[in-house]
């Protein structure tokens, strides 16, 4: 809270707001229950204790229980907490987010109770699968985030794990995995697709951050093996060509994007093309990735995003430390060599400090108008 009466202070002397629109807004806050409250943890230890002891009676007597009983028990637990969820939603949203977690993992303890009785055989991919549909439908009622997470990582998981996901990560293994670069573009520009989308965000918001992290990833591969950027099949060039098309088309008749974000993903896209046409190999990987990484950084202050600039900067700068103690390993042995090193850290600690600075006040004169 100490943050927040900070930033107030600080939009009062600019002129943002009013000095007791700043108290309402702390007073605001101070009244919101946070989710990780004292009262939500202890309440989960109690829940769980109780679930725990649960578990422990069922488990010890589990074989005398006839199967009718087992179900009727299960089918009982799921009505009770269902029925529940409406009682709570208004007046306790902690509770309702913890009694919906609870009830989500119901279903799975559901599933595997129905095919423990009646003997049935399945893949545990099946399983998961049929979970997800049951519990898309509860991802509405919540607008938590780690929810969206936890669905979407269980059903991309599952999906990966069948015939059908096995058949695809061949595919792209034999005719795509050779270019790792094209997937660095491909995910990117699909967060870059995302990243004016305000519906849905409880899947949004997850599925973008996993393309950021994976279209990072991804350029980092060539450092790893020689010649993973090779465009050695022309049905991949086509393909990343006709993406990079498709991306810059939609970045053009995109209205949510104004002049200077436009001409930034245009450089991007350049620059991804330019380095997917070049014969790249040992020696050249670095400079395309640290090119990049610079690159990422400005669109990421074109976008207003502060704090992936920042993340991008501290990547950068380890990125230039690992390649530094690649070349000059040995000389980390000797005091002259230790010196040398944290000259080096200081120095790119200033460029990054430089750096933020004279993009801020770049940015800051361009302004912020659409086209």
């Amino acid at each position: 809270m100490s943050s927040l009466a900070h930033k107030t202070q600080s939009w009062v002397s600019e002129g943002l707001i009013t000095s007791q629109q700043a108290k309402e807004i702390i007073a605001f806050e101070q009244n919101k229950r946070p989710f990780l409250s004292l009262f939500s943890i202890i309440l989960f230890l109690g829940i769980f204790s109780i679930a725990c002891g649960i578990v422990a009676i069922v488990s010890s007597n589990w074989y005398s229980i006839p199967p009718a009983v087992k179900l009727g028990g299960m089918f009982l637990a799921l009505i009770a907490s269902g029925s529940a969820l409406p009682l709570i939603e208004k007046k306790h949203p902690v509770g309702f987010d913890a009694g919906l977690f609870f009830f989500m993992l119901l279903f799975f303890a559901a599933i595997g109770l129905v095919g423990q009785i009646y003997h049935l055989k399945s893949d545990t991919y099946k399983a998961f699968l049929f979970w997800s549909g049951l519990a898309f439908p509860l991802l509405f009622l919540t607008k938590r985030g780690l929810f969206g997470w936890i669905w979407e990582i269980i059903f991309v998981g599952s999906v990966l794990a069948s015939p059908w996901g096995e058949r695809f990560l061949r595919f792209v293994h034999n005719y795509f995995i050779a270019s790792p670069l094209y997937f660095s573009f491909l995910f990117l520009a699909l967060f870059f697709v995302l990243l004016r989308v305000q519906k849905a965000a409880l899947f949004v918001v997850p599925l973008r951050t996993g393309l950021f992290i994976f279209g990072l990833l991804f350029l980092f591969c060539g450092r790893y093996r020689f010649g993973l950027y090779d465009t050695s099949t022309v049905s991949v060039m086509a393909l990343f060509c006709a993406t990079a098309i498709a991306f810059a088309s939609f970045v053009w008749n995109f209205q949510g994007f104004n002049r200077q974000e436009k001409q930034s993903l245009w450089i991007v896209t350049g620059m991804y093309v330019l380095f997917f046409l070049l014969p790249l190999g040992k020696d050249t990987v670095y400079f395309a990735e640290l090119l990049m990484l610079l690159a990422f950084i400005f669109v990421a202050y074109c976008f207003r995003q502060e704090k992936k600039a920042r993340l991008l900067a501290v990547i950068t700068a380890f990125r230039m430390l690992i390649a530094f103690f690649e070349l000059f390993g040995s000389l980390l042995y000797t005091g002259f060599g230790l010196i040398f090193s944290g000259v080096i850290i200081l120095g790119l600690a200033y460029a990054c400090y430089k750096t933020d600075g004279y993009l801020k006040q770049k940015l800051a004169a361009g302004g912020n108008g659409h086209e």
